[in-house]
């Protein structure tokens, strides 16, 4: 089995090399490495270029793109692997992570898309393990699976499409949502794949990602009165959980079933 990991970078130079030797890392398995630049004017393209000098697996493009949904799509457009796994800029692949998800395919062929675990990490600390939820219990309400530790079989990119460019913010839901509807199987693995830092966009636009879901829900014949209840209930939840981790209150957090201590959390 083959793998295709893609990562969009936009002036990522903070975290980069961090993200690409968490990719080039991964032992026992067959890969290529998408780096898509947006046109970079930092030193983005600098360590890209270091890094492909001396590793074949890496092929990468920079051009100004339409946003973070059309690098996704370019990177998919461009990929040979079997399985794709996209992973942003600022986060990283636990060490072993795509042996684990190959072995999860590999013992079961039926799986279209296998996911598991992902450490939230704020600077270079970890926080608590976020766990999935049932994924037909929660896809109405909230993206039910953590995207940086999800791989895709490309044939489901080919068969349901890609990144929907018009999303801003909730893309990665969208598509899990059209996948879920085509009847893809989901396959859950209870490991620890990646680590995903605090600061991206649906961290710092909470109350824009959930209004963009609601219009994606309703969009795709969901109530529009259960929407908007479930759209009032996250908000008041990501505001309290916000004044929690500002305040240093992490156990509190793990109180919660989706955020899981820390112990035991390597692979």
């Amino acid at each position: 089995m083959t793998f295709s990991i893609i990562t969009p970078t936009m002036n990522s130079a903070a975290h980069l090399e961090a993200t690409i030797t968490s990719v080039l890392n991964q032992q026992g398995v067959v890969l290529e490495y998408l780096l898509i630049d947006g046109g970079s004017t930092d030193e983005t393209l600098a360590i890209i270029k270091r890094y492909a000098a001396f590793d074949g697996r890496i092929r990468w493009i920079s051009e100004p793109d339409r946003g973070i949904s059309d690098a996704f799509n370019k990177g998919i457009q461009l990929a040979t692997g079997e399985v794709i796994g996209i992973i942003n800029s600022d986060d990283l692949y636990e060490q072993g992570a795509l042996a684990l998800v190959c072995e999860q395919f590999t013992q079961s062929p039926h799986c279209d898309l296998v996911h598991g675990d992902m450490l939230r990490v704020e600077g270079e600390r970890p926080l608590f393990r976020m766990v999935p939820g049932p994924v037909g219990s929660l896809i109405w309400r909230e993206m039910p699976i953590n995207h940086p530790a999800t791989f895709v079989k490309a044939a489901c990119y080919r068969s349901w499409g890609w990144f929907d460019t018009g999303l801003s913010l909730t893309m990665d839901y969208e598509l899990v949502l059209r996948f879920y509807r085509a009847g893809c199987c989901f396959c859950y693995l209870p490991h620890v794949l990646a680590r995903m830092r605090y600061g991206g966009a649906s961290d710092n636009r909470f109350r824009a990602v959930r209004s963009e879901l609601v219009r994606v829900t309703v969009s795709n014949g969901y109530p529009r009165c259960k929407a908007i209840w479930w759209y009032i209930y996250y908000l008041l939840a990501g505001t309290l959980k916000l004044l929690l981790r500002r305040t240093g209150l992490h156990a509190v957090i793990r109180l919660h079933p989706k955020f899981r201590p820390l112990s035991g959390d390597t692979l």
